[in-house]
């Protein structure tokens, strides 16, 4: 039993040995062919270059635009226009003058605006009143002077005035015509001093009852 084992590793030792020894024996025939053979030329094969993509420069970030700005466009002005001058004007007139005011009197008694009428003669008659605002204040016994607007020249004598102040002047007689002329009246004291403002003008004439501005009747009263 032990013998067969022993021969069999002796065998299979052998066999490696044999193995080797005939591995070496062609690597060095091998050899010897290179050597002897004739060189055959060979093509000599070039490197390949992998061509390399070229490195992206890096590109900073694109910043967003700014918002667009707004034009500013000049205000544009009206063009102004030269002033005209103001053409001188005439000053304002002045405002009319006030009308006078009653002017006060020095005589004792004061005069009411003249009147007339149409009448069957020419004559003045009138009335004398110690009051203005009492139409029954008759004064008797006033003399009355008829006469120029001087009040100082007398036509006729000077009558006096009756119980309730009436006095009359009369100048034309019935069935005559008018008379014509221009009559003032004034009152006078004892003496003949004129006591009141000169009333008139009275202005008769010897127009026709119907025609315009006739003139027969005349009358100025007078009044404290």
């Amino acid at each position: 039993m032990h013998v067969k084992h022993w021969g069999a590793r002796v065998a299979l030792t052998v066999v490696f040995f044999a193995g080797a020894l005939a591995c070496r024996t062609s690597d060095v025939l091998n050899v010897a062919i290179a050597r002897t053979a004739t060189p055959t030329q060979t093509r000599t094969v070039r490197p390949t270059f992998t061509p390399i993509p070229p490195t992206a420069t890096p590109v900073p970030p694109t910043q967003p635009p700014p918002p667009p700005t707004a034009t500013v466009r000049p205000t544009l002005r009206p063009t102004a226009r030269p002033t005209a001058r103001p053409q001188p004007t005439a000053p304002p007139a002045p405002p009319p003058a006030p009308p006078p005011g009653p002017t006060s009197s020095p005589y004792l008694y004061h005069v009411n605006p003249p009147g007339c009428e149409h009448s069957g003669i020419t004559h003045i008659k009138a009335k004398v009143y110690g009051d203005k605002n009492d139409p029954n204040s008759g004064v008797e016994g006033i003399k009355v002077a008829l006469g120029g607007a001087d009040g100082a020249n007398q036509y006729v004598p000077a009558v006096t005035t009756t119980w309730d102040g009436t006095y009359t002047f009369i100048l034309s007689d019935t069935g005559q015509p008018g008379r014509t002329g221009t009559w003032y009246v004034w009152l006078i004291d004892s003496s003949g001093k004129r006591i009141s403002d000169v009333g008139g003008p009275i202005n008769t004439n010897n127009l026709g009852p119907d025609a315009p501005g006739t003139c027969w009747h005349g009358w100025v009263d007078f009044r404290k």
